[in-house]
């Protein structure tokens, strides 16, 4: 994007292919005591920190409530006897410091979540660390287009399948929680399951296919109705010359000069 009045662009987010083929790690807990192994990756469009465990079940932060990522001596250790075993701690030659990796996150800066993981790998968090507090605090994901909003729910939707691979229907319910029989209808007006229980191929379910779904839940008639004024149906955009037409003579009130510019 460029800046008005300047030279200068906005760079788009982009996540490195090491973070998006993912790093093994152990995610531990001191509540429960348990360290669980897992890969850690972000999606390709840097929505989503997801972890997926050995059962397949994934969890997953969104990466602009992420507010620090701390490594090594600043990174959190554990308390709990049986976790500080595991990691075998205490032995300096372990290197179990250059290996932990603690993301922070929180809808502000108060209630904050601590994720804590070692990974299996010397050498490897600092640049994680670094990537995600990259993408985390970068303009565009402080600040998306309608674009990337869309692109997030459609990433989320993909993220979450059970255990046969395929996307549940639920979860489609669970994200439009306002109005069920405006989502079923939606979702049967796009050809695609429409009952909670239903599950839905992830090859079926492709970004063109999801966009469709949200122009049958959120219709735009209006904008139908500016292209039909314009005569220009058979074309998927308005040129400039049109576009100043539309607003000039259609968009803007008539009475608007008087206010502007009363008479003397």
């Amino acid at each position: 994007l460029r800046m008005a009045g300047t030279a200068s662009f906005l760079a788009e987010i982009v996540v490195k292919p090491p973070l998006v083929h993912g790093e093994k790690f152990i995610k531990w807990d001191d509540d429960t005591g348990v360290g669980s192994p897992v890969v850690l990756r972000i999606d390709s469009y840097g929505h989503f920190l997801y972890w997926t465990y050995q059962n397949k079940h994934v969890e997953c932060l969104e990466i602009t409530t992420i507010r620090d990522t701390r490594i090594g001596k600043y990174a959190k250790v554990p308390k709990n006897p049986k976790i500080r075993e595991i990691f075998n701690v205490e032995n300096p030659e372990s290197n179990f410091y250059t290996k932990c990796l603690t993301v922070v996150s929180g809808s502000d800066f108060v209630n904050l979540t601590f994720d804590n993981f070692v990974a299996f790998k010397e050498k490897v968090v600092k640049g994680w660390a670094d990537e995600i507090l990259t993408i985390a605090t970068h303009a565009l994901s402080q600040n998306p287009p309608r674009s990337a909003s869309i692109s997030k729910m459609f990433t989320k939707i993909k993220l979450f399948v059970n255990e046969e691979r395929r996307i549940p229907v639920k979860n489609i319910y669970q994200m439009f929680p306002a109005d069920r029989k405006r989502v079923e209808a939606a979702l049967l007006d796009s050809h695609l399951p429409s009952l909670k229980t239903d599950l839905i191929n992830p090859e079926d379910f492709t970004e063109l296919a999801f966009k469709q779904f949200l122009s049958h839940l959120c219709p735009r008639p209006e904008i139908n109705d500016i292209f039909e004024l314009l005569d220009v149906m058979l074309k998927p955009y308005l040129t400039r010359q049109q576009m100043s037409t539309f607003i000039n003579k259609t968009q803007r009130d008539a009475r608007l000069n008087d206010f502007l510019f009363k008479p003397l």
